[in-house]
């Protein structure tokens, strides 16, 4: 029989003979390869929209023959036919609110993942990567791009206010879209560091300036939300503190001396934590109170007039009402919120009205690159040269 030390011996013999062979395994990107295109056929689309509870059917007919028209104008770009050096894999999805009494213009979208085309270099056998990159065609979904940018996001959706951004960074824009870039400014919930292009059906604008009452409502919203996290948290104090001090008024014979000490240290520290809270509660609601008492001395032209916020860094006050630019004056930074009246409810409008085409190049830091290898050069010109024209005539 094989000894141990002679069987590490053997192997260890096999290894070295079989490491050229390993070494000589090399795999390169196979970037004249012609890929293949899966999942780009329209009727799991239709079936997908036709299943959405309580939609319109009117809206649902045209919905599908917009998306039809998208699928078709994407997979008519140039650089598609055929895909050469990657994969293309087409998947879409539809909102489904069971709850909603009607759904007239449903959010759903077009993930189109591309994948490297890889070669062994011995073998020459092509396969598909497991990584890449994508585009994503979305179509009514205004909240998945705005509701995570600006300074007043998080905010806004812990206070229950209806959302709105800051100034719209619009980094390009044609007759057909809006290019807009948080990358300097804010993350949205896609690529933090890459645009996305809004393409509008009608001439409505989508974003009107929020007024500078709502901004004040807004601030109310924002301390009645912070008091009642504040008197969530007190009320834990309150329950630990009282566990704390039946403990050090009857403690278990194992808890140390150094322990009861540290607990009634603690008692102190939670006391001085609540006394502070409340005394926090107090100044929000007076808070609250001088900011009802600016709505009510606001003049109707004042209170409709577009709310502009000054970042000015020598305001040093905390209380963003400091920094709401006076009625008429340009300087600061324009609010923005999604015009509610944008969307055209006629019975014979579109179901689909708003879409948005935007890039992923994943694991990309906030710092933007500035080389890229074929498939991510190919990605940004299939997205800078989409015919965003008749994406736009897609949705009449």
């Amino acid at each position: 029989m094989m000894s141990f030390s002679k069987k590490i011996i053997a192997v260890c013999v096999v290894l070295f003979c079989l490491s050229p062979v390993f070494s000589q395994s090399k795999v390169i990107h196979a970037e004249d390869a012609i890929g293949k295109i899966r999942g780009n056929e329209t009727a799991n689309i239709f079936k997908r929209i036709d299943a959405v509870k309580n939609i319109d059917k009117t809206k649902a007919a045209s919905l599908k023959k917009s998306a039809a028209a998208q699928l078709k104008i994407f997979f008519s770009h140039p650089l598609l036919n055929p895909p050469r050096g990657f994969n293309v894999k087409t998947s879409f999805g539809v909102a489904n609110d069971p709850f909603a009494k009607l759904v007239s213009f449903p959010a759903c979208g077009f993930n189109f993942t591309f994948y490297y085309l890889d070669k062994d270099a011995k073998t020459g056998n092509i396969q598909e990567s497991m990584d890449g990159t994508g585009i994503g065609i979305t179509t009514n979904d205004e909240n998945h791009f705005f509701r995570q940018v600006g300074n007043f996001w998080e905010d806004c959706s812990h206070a229950k206010f209806p959302l709105f951004f800051e100034q719209p960074p619009v980094s390009d824009s044609t007759a057909d879209y809006i290019e807009l870039n948080f990358r300097n400014y804010g993350y949205p919930a896609i690529a933090p560091d890459k645009p996305f292009r809004i393409i509008k059906r009608n001439d409505k604008p989508l974003f009107v300036p929020l007024t500078r009452k709502e901004f004040v409502q807004f601030l109310i919203a924002q301390k009645k939300y912070q008091i009642g996290e504040d008197k969530k948290t007190i009320k834990d104090l309150e329950k630990n503190s009282k566990q704390s001090q039946e403990t050090v008024k009857d403690p278990p014979s194992y808890l140390t001396a150094e322990v009861l000490k540290t607990l009634s240290d603690g008692l102190v520290t939670m006391q001085k934590q609540i006394g502070s809270m409340k005394e926090g509660i107090v100044a929000k609601e007076e808070k609250i109170r001088e900011y009802q008492t600016v709505i009510n001395e606001m003049t109707p032209a004042d209170a409709a007039s577009p709310a502009r916020i000054d970042y000015d860094k020598k305001i040093t006050d905390l209380d963003k009402l400091k920094r709401l630019v006076s009625p008429g004056r340009m300087e600061g930074v324009g609010l923005y919120k999604i015009n509610p009246g944008y969307y055209d409810h006629s019975l014979r409008a579109s179901g689909a009205q708003l879409i948005f085409v935007y890039y992923n190049i994943p694991n990309t830091s906030i710092f933007e690159k500035t080389k890229f290898n074929y498939l991510e050069k190919k990605t940004m010109d299939i997205f800078n040269q989409t015919d965003y024209h008749a994406l736009k005539m897609s949705m009449q």
